[in-house]
């Protein structure tokens, strides 16, 4: 087994926050339980969106380490994830983003 630290990732222009944090919701997954790939690890929000972070592929969770209302930089891990060696994200990208909500749009210049 081998793990790694699933990061927040930085968000596309249209999603981020000048502040270049998010406010973490909720984990979706509790401490060792298993995840499969494209399953919702956390739900975050800032400013402009309500975002899920996906698994990258299947694994456990093994560590949480923020609780709710934290906020979050992007590039920074909020869980650790043990997985077979074979599963483990072969780039640098440790989380997928998918939108849940559109709170706000930011305004064309």
């Amino acid at each position: 087994m081998t793990y790694y630290f699933v990061n927040v990732p930085k968000l596309p222009k249209e999603l981020s926050h000048q502040s270049g944090t998010v406010e973490l919701v909720e984990y979706a997954v509790r401490e060792n339980k298993k995840v499969e790939k494209g399953q919702t690890v956390a739900v975050v929000r800032n400013w402009w969106a309500r975002i899920a972070l996906k698994a990258v592929g299947p694994g456990c969770v093994s560590k949480t380490f923020f609780q709710k209302g934290t906020q979050v930089k992007e590039g920074d891990p909020f869980a650790i994830m043990v997985c077979d060696p074979e599963d483990a994200p072969r780039s640098k990208e440790t989380s997928e983003i998918e939108v849940i909500e559109r709170i706000r749009q930011k305004p064309n210049k």
